[in-house]
């Protein structure tokens, strides 16, 4: 008689707790008001990979606006840039490299770069240089977008 109560009593606590748990009480659940999805880790290096090419075009079209380049110096100054990239890719694709190794490279490279720079513009173009901003703004996009509209327009 004690064998089977203690049966059926675990038998029904089990049930309990699975329907307990399976309701989820305390939690949002998906396509409900309010659900936020879990954070995606990203495991790879705390730095992405940039493309050369195209951050170089970002960089260079605000750089003419800003210093008012000529074309010899546009191009020294998109061959500076690219190898540049370059170099912080290799860098940071090199798993062999710790986090501290990776930034005394880094290090490096600006300082490297910053001499590079100074080739073409003063001092005083290069501290500009160092605080701006370099991210496309939603106008900017915005507009690029329109361009490409109408270039599909056209065509």
């Amino acid at each position: 008689m004690k064998k089977t109560f203690f049966i059926f009593s675990g038998i029904i606590i089990c049930c309990t707790f699975q329907t307990i748990n399976a309701q989820q009480i305390d939690r949002i659940q998906r396509g409900q008001r309010g659900y936020t999805p879990p954070p995606k880790v990203s495991y790879e290096t705390y730095i992405e990979l940039k493309d050369p090419y195209e951050e170089t075009n970002i960089i260079l079209a605000k750089c003419i606006k800003a210093f008012d380049l000529d074309a010899f110096e546009k191009e020294i100054l998109k061959n500076i840039l690219i190898k540049n990239f370059e170099s912080q890719n290799a860098i940071l694709n090199d798993k062999k490299n710790r986090r501290e190794d990776r930034k005394k490279k880094t290090l490096d490279l600006d300082k490297n770069f910053y001499n590079e720079l100074s080739s073409i513009l003063s001092v005083e173009e290069i501290e500009e240089y160092k605080v701006m901003d370099f991210e496309e703004t939603k106008e900017e996009k915005k507009q690029k977008k329109k361009n490409r509209r109408k270039n599909r327009k056209t065509l």
